[in-house]
């Protein structure tokens, strides 16, 4: 029963999301017959391809789809204005072009990458219809474009009239969630070992092993800004303070970083340090947890905690010299967080209060438009169009209708699916989809269709199947069945003014369908297999060819850009201690570069002898060469660790004689970040290796872990 709780016990949202579906199904069917569209079932598919539970989302991508099916006509009419009198040369013209936008296509992320989807498709759609008669190509793209624009325009104003609002909000409950979850991650760090969540760790209770929970945050936290860039578009009030949303989003993902250094550093201690300074973040962190939104009493206790942890450190003035490393990592890393999260409360605060938060001028770049490896672009291109050469050569040499359907199903499968990281999955859910919509198809169309003697009477039979579809897309497990279950529905039964498919041509659709999925699923199987080892290691190769560019430029950038690659990881497809190295290396890669940056930054500030800053650069320049190449070895990771962590008790002996006072906080940061590159350093080759660590050595020079 649990498994069909989706179905009999559906949440609010996808109740009102299926009746989103089913409102934008009936008006664009209404407007499409009451229009005379040549394809109105066209026009159906459409908004099944395009309605979104975010309505700001579908109000982008609708304008993607239009953009896009605009260029397909265009495209489609040239081809076919060139090669009409020749079926292999209009064949091979198409393999390129969508093969092309396939390449784009795999190059970018969200809705640009889904224009280049859209206009290789689309142009399949249009020049293949138009090959059975060439004069009307013309015609056969401007229907396309008006059905495509029918759809975006309902799918968008029912979305919006209906949901107002409903992007911001889910991108505030995720903002509160992901501050709710921060909160608790504050008080884990400042926990011993033995106090810690029971069964949190990674790798057999490993306390270096980076936990699930901080992956989780990291996840939560990159979400925000994937839900605020589109909030907007149905909350046009959101543009006034989408700027301070976009720093506040930015400023939690940089406490995420800090956390999860610290929290792998002391994780080789043990309780061997004195973490009272993070302590004093305890009675703030529980406010945090408890509720966000009461940003008062939570910014008040980050404050007065930041002023007990200061307060602390200089009533003990005389010992500095006496601290260890550890003890200036503990006390600097907790200033740090006290501040940033304060600030980050003061702006969240601003945010719901919706004052003062900015003008409406547009964000810079989103960071998320970061191209992919090229390749894994390449390899994409080469299975996709193959996989559409074999369809072609099979529709160029046999007159059958049935091919025709097949040809445009196989672009869609192989530019929408050819993307994800397991294509011969998608194609499974496709075919998944397209079962259950044969199956809902065949009842509407030979035992229900047959007794409808109107528009109304037409809804009524197709309404129920919209609704369950809908409520299908609305759950994450079953959003791709959904989907496609819901589009292939509306090509099989193909509502039309007063007609209905036949069996045969209904039989030959189902066909087309069926060799598309198999051509795909042989194509994606064969051409350039990847296992999920090795995607996994070209994926942290990418990470680690960032992480040794990532020295310069803008921080919230390069932090964006590996977080990112993080969360691409495809660790899950993975077993065993594969799993348990690919996360923990891949959380060492990002705590490395951040901390490397830092470093750069805060010798730069403290105004070091010429000779030390020349070891700090010789040390970001030997970091850049060990993963300029992807894997290091793991003995030079530790050889470089060690030099790191030597550079860390210089970069604080040094410091300790700075005056004023704020030189010296710039000296001891430097020293912090080097020792935590030292750790993170030391957290990578832990992974490669698997060893018990005895050669790493960290803080004071006799702390061996």
């Amino acid at each position: 029963m649990h498994r069909l709780a989706w179905l009999f016990l559906p949440s609010a949202e996808s109740v009102s999301f299926a009746i989103r579906c089913c409102v934008s199904v009936a008006l664009v069917l209404y407007l499409a017959f009451w229009l005379q569209l040549d394809n109105a079932y066209w026009a159906f598919i459409n908004v099944a391809i395009l309605i979104q539970p975010l309505p700001g989302f579908l109000v982008v991508r609708a304008f993607s789809r239009l953009l896009g099916t605009f260029v397909a006509g265009v495209i489609s009419i040239v081809l076919v204005a060139l090669f009409a009198q020749s079926y292999v040369l209009f064949c091979v013209s198409l393999v390129v072009w969508v093969s092309l936008m396939v390449f784009c296509a795999s190059l970018f992320r969200n809705n640009l990458s889904y224009g280049f989807v859209l206009a290789g498709y689309v142009t399949m759609i249009v020049g293949v219809r138009a090959m059975a008669d060439p004069d009307t190509v013309f015609s056969v793209a401007v229907a396309r474009t008006a059905e495509t624009g029918l759809a975006a325009v309902v799918a968008a104003f029912v979305s919006v009239l209906l949901a107002p609002g409903v992007t911001a909000r889910k991108y505030l409950e995720a903002r509160v969630a992901a501050m709710k979850a921060m909160g608790r991650q504050f008080r884990r760090i400042g926990c011993g070992p033995d106090e810690r969540d029971a069964g949190q760790g990674v790798g057999h209770g490993d306390p270096t092993a980076p936990h699930p929970l901080l992956h989780e945050l990291v996840s939560k936290t990159l979400a925000l800004e994937q839900t605020r860039q589109y909030a907007r578009y149905d909350e046009p009030a959101f543009s006034e303070y989408d700027r301070l949303a976009r720093r506040l989003d930015y400023e939690l993902l940089a406490l995420v970083s800090s956390m999860a250094s610290l929290q792998v550093y002391l994780g080789k201690f043990g309780s061997r340090v004195d973490v009272g300074p993070l302590r004093k973040l305890d009675d703030a962190a529980a406010l945090l947890a408890r509720d966000p939104n009461d940003t008062g009493p939570i910014k008040h206790a980050f404050g007065q905690a930041y002023n007990a942890i200061l307060a602390d450190a200089r009533a003990d003035r005389g010992n500095d010299a006496r601290r260890s490393l550890v003890d200036w990592v503990i006390i600097s890393r907790a200033l740090d967080l006290a501040n940033r999260m304060r600030a980050a409360v003061i702006k969240h605060g601003m945010l719901l209060a919706e004052r003062g938060a900015g003008t409406a001028r547009a964000s810079r770049r989103n960071e998320f438009s970061a191209p992919v490896s090229l390749r894994e672009s390449l390899r994409t291109t080469v299975r996709a169009g193959t996989a559409i050469a074999v369809g072609a050569a099979i529709w160029a040499t046999h007159n059958d209708p049935a091919l025709s359907g097949m040809m445009v199903l196989l672009a869609v499968l192989t530019t929408l699916f050819a993307l994800g990281d397991n294509p011969v999955a998608g194609a499974r859910g496709f075919a998944i989809g397209s079962v259950c919509a044969f199956v809902s198809a065949f009842v509407a169309n030979f035992v229900l269709l047959p007794a409808v003697n109107g528009f109304v009477m037409l809804m009524v039979v197709l309404l129920p199947f919209v609704f369950v579809a809908g409520l299908a897309m609305a759950t994450p497990s079953l959003a791709l069945v959904g989907r496609i279950s819901l589009v292939q529905f509306a090509l099989l039964v193909n509502p039309a003014n007063g007609s209905r498919q036949d069996f045969i041509t209904f039989a030959e659709a189902f066909m087309g369908i069926s060799l598309a999925v198999i051509l795909a699923l042989v194509a994606f199987s064969l051409i350039l297999p990847v296992s999920p080892r090795g995607l996994l290691r070209e994926r942290l190769a990418g990470m680690f060819g960032e992480l040794a560019k990532g020295f310069t430029g803008s921080r919230e950038r390069f932090e964006t850009r590996i977080y990112d690659r993080l969360l691409r990881l495809p660790v899950a497809a993975d077993q065993g201690e594969t799993h348990v190295s690919a996360r923990q290396a891949a959380f060492s890669a990002v705590n490395m570069g951040l901390e490397a940056r830092s470093l750069r930054v805060m010798a730069g500030h403290a105004g070091f002898a010429a000779g030390t800053q020349a070891a700090v650069q010789d040390l970001l320049a030997e970091l850049e060469a060990l993963f300029r190449h992807g894997y290091p070895a793991v003995d030079d990771v530790f050889s470089v660790q060690t030099r790191a962590n030597t550079l860390a008790q210089r970069l604080l002996k040094e410091s300790l004689v700075f005056t004023p006072r704020r030189r010296l906080r710039h000296g001891v940061r430097a020293g912090v970040a080097a020792e935590l590159v030292a750790a993170a350093l030391a957290d990578y080759g832990m992974a490669r290796e698997n060893a018990d660590g005895t050669r790493i050595r960290l803080g004071a020079s006799d702390r061996v872990v």
